[in-house]
């Protein structure tokens, strides 16, 4: 990207009111310091955990079957 272009971004976001806008270039700069994680709602931590918990025991499903049942499911029809 040319220097230009990054101009026209600095004061796009120099200009702009819209807090959720600069709310979420902050995250994806990596500037909050706010992990993802503690926004979270309790089920979706529990169900991660648990497929953590189930891929340390074996019990995935590896990601290479996975990626071949979709492309025979959705792609070779």
């Amino acid at each position: 990207m040319d220097i230009s272009s990054k101009y026209k971004i600095v004061e796009k976001i120099i200009n702009t009111e819209d807090d959720q806008l600069l709310s979420e270039i902050n995250s994806l700069l990596g500037l909050s310091g706010n992990d993802f994680w503690d926004h979270l709602p309790t089920e979706a931590k529990d169900g991660i955990e648990q497929a953590r918990q189930e891929i340390k025991n074996g019990e995935g499903i590896p990601h290479t079957e996975v990626m071949a049942e979709i492309r025979a499911r959705f792609l070779n029809k």
